[in-house]
């Protein structure tokens, strides 16, 4: 609705999608949206979109067993998804965007 799609317009300005607080499948959600906005953007040869976007996912330090929850399913989704690179970090991911 309106909430992502205004979070998702100020990817350009602040490139980081912070999930804490989301469950699994609204972060699915959250970043499949914010990867078709990036391709969209980029596709417009906007110069001055970022081609990198920061996701946080948290460490799960306050998740039981202190192990981040969102962390292994997205992963998963990121390696389903084209035309992008990503980083695992300690908190979450850096995504690249190819062309």
């Amino acid at each position: 609705g309106t909430v992502v799609k205004d979070s998702l317009n100020e990817l350009k300005n602040r490139p980081v999608l912070d999930l804490h607080g989301y469950t699994l499948n609204q972060s699915k959600y959250l970043l499949q949206e914010a990867i078709k906005h990036y391709h969209h953007m980029l596709a417009g040869r906007d110069p001055d979109y970022p081609r990198a976007l920061t996701i946080i996912t948290g460490k799960g330090l306050h998740s039981s067993g202190g192990v981040s929850k969102l962390k292994p399913g997205l992963r998963t989704f990121l390696a389903g998804v084209e035309r992008i690179q990503y980083l695992e970090e300690d908190d979450g991911f850096k995504i690249r965007f190819r062309d």
